[in-house]
């Protein structure tokens, strides 16, 4: 075989391979796009979603408890600030049935209303929890029915007591930080704040913060100077004793609160519906 016909099937065999080449990568590429095509029709990932809508209007109750625990005979105020653990237990298995799901107090300051319009957009009721005194109980008995439900409370510390007989220690209220709870002031003594003079004041109010976002007033005892300082303070919401049911017009520096008693799960339905009839 002559050089020139070698050449000439060469080049044929090469250009053979090449439009086989071409041929094939033309056909992977329309299959591709067919099958992005397709699947994209039934998959939608999840970052294109819609986002919840900002709530505008709402209603939450902020539950108000003390000593959850039986109250020692003879103890009469010990036991009108007492709901029994299965009191306790009740009541939060209530509040699951009947469609409500927790916020922390601080939520109710975020401007976006993130947390309280998620809640709303799943169709639940939103509602606060909150402890006053850092007992210990808070830890024994409340934490784990909180727990049971989902739920999460703001647990309002007296910074001084920490670590005495009958209060949380560090460690318990560093647990409950972390599974989500919120860690509020109760000022660092528990003072009647209204008595105090405004250095007083401020020294209870700053020095108890930490890195909490939410304070609650002694005994409900306060004055004008007293939210001042509090705000002044950069805390964006104050608890009080005063009954009612939060909602988008309340002051976040005097927020009413749901008183409850020890009784079973009706007992509670009807103190949120006496609180409502108290107003914002």
């Amino acid at each position: 075989m002559k050089k020139d016909e070698i050449l000439i099937y060469l080049l044929v065999g090469l250009i053979v391979i090449f439009l086989i080449s071409l041929g094939y990568f033309t056909w992977q590429k329309r299959n591709v796009k067919t099958v992005a095509a397709n699947t994209s029709a039934v998959v939608k990932p999840i970052d294109i979603l819609p986002e919840v809508g900002k709530t505008t209007k709402y209603d939450v109750p902020v539950l108000m408890y003390h000593y959850v625990r039986i109250a020692p005979e003879g103890d009469t105020l010990g036991k009108n600030l007492s709901v029994t653990p299965q009191n306790f237990v009740d009541q939060m298995a209530w509040l699951k049935q009947n469609n409500y799901a927790t916020i922390k107090v601080s939520d109710l300051a975020d401007p976006n209303k993130k947390e309280i319009s998620k809640i709303i957009a799943e169709n639940k009721k939103p509602i606060a929890v909150t402890f006053d005194d850092g007992y210990e109980d808070a830890y024994i008995a409340a934490y784990p029915a909180l727990q049971k439900e989902g739920f999460i409370g703001t647990f309002y510390i007296i910074r001084d007591f920490i670590g005495r007989p009958g209060y949380m220690n560090q460690n318990q209220i560093n647990e409950l930080d972390f599974i989500g709870n919120e860690i509020g002031s109760h000022t660092l003594s528990h003072l009647d704040l209204s008595k105090n003079s405004e250095e007083v004041q401020q020294k209870q109010i700053e020095d108890s913060k930490q890195s909490a976002m939410s304070f609650c007033y002694p005994s409900g005892k306060y004055n004008e100077t007293t939210v001042n300082l509090v705000k002044e303070a950069g805390y964006t919401t104050a608890v009080t004793t005063k009954s009612g049911i939060v909602n988008q017009d309340s002051n976040l520096l005097e927020l009413k609160r749901v008183r409850v008693n020890d009784g079973n799960a009706e007992s509670l339905r009807l103190a949120i519906e006496k609180a409502y009839s108290n107003g914002n």
